[in-house]
């Protein structure tokens, strides 16, 4: 099985492609420069990807990547491509959460807690392992207890720095550079182990808070 990853969502642009059996496997990390998004290069650096493996789009089996939290406009840009890509060629799309990504940070026994700054005072949180908890929205009181607890090995952005104190427990994913594309990946793997339901129209972004701009409807 041939899989294509895409993550737009976090600081860079995040891309891996593989075989499941373990034939190959290559993963990309693209910084952003020179003001430009990652919606300016994403098909460039995936056309380049396919072809240093001789692989055309309609040879993938399945595409995946990451739904959010995280920023608006690469959630939008990562999750148009996969459709795109998903629907032309009638490939699995498959959505994971980058607080699910991120908690692969974590190589120590302790549950994963992972928090991103949601803004307004709130931030974007998961657990997992005991007691598990999904992805949603917490004051920052709430995040700051259950690192205080001291019950998890903590993930959390440069944002949420400001509001905790370092730990020995704990880990600033954007100065703790990891190989993302490869979790991604692992974690896609897994989920086509456990589910075949993975119609591209089936595959949504996870917007746990609205967009910092909308529109209200008539």
């Amino acid at each position: 099985m041939i899989i294509l990853t895409i993550d737009s969502t976090l600081n860079n642009l995040y891309l891996s492609l593989g075989c499941s059996k373990g034939d190959f496997f290559e993963s990309k990390t693209v910084e952003s420069k020179d003001g430009k998004y990652h919606s300016a290069y994403i098909a460039t650096e995936i056309t380049n990807l396919l072809k240093n493996h001789s692989i055309t789009p309609d040879k993938l089996d399945a595409i995946s990547t990451n739904i959010g939290p995280g920023s608006f406009t690469g959630i939008r840009v990562g999750m148009t491509v996969t459709r795109i890509l998903a629907q032309a060629h009638n490939i699995k799309a498959i959505g994971v959460p980058s607080l699910e990504i991120l908690s692969k940070y974590n190589t120590s026994s302790l549950p994963t807690l992972v928090l991103m700054d949601a803004r307004k005072n709130k931030a974007y949180c998961a657990i997992y392992g005991d007691s598990p908890l999904e992805p949603c929205s917490i004051p920052i009181e709430e995040a700051q207890n259950l690192i205080y607890s001291n019950k998890y090995f903590t993930i959390i952005d440069k944002n949420m720095t400001k509001y905790i104190e370092n730990s020995s427990n704990s880990t600033i994913f954007e100065e703790n550079q990891k190989d993302l594309a490869r979790f991604l990946f692992d974690i896609t793997i897994s989920k086509l182990n456990q589910n075949n339901d993975f119609h591209w129209a089936k595959l949504k972004p996870l917007y746990i808070q609205p967009p910092p701009i909308s529109i209200k409807k008539n």
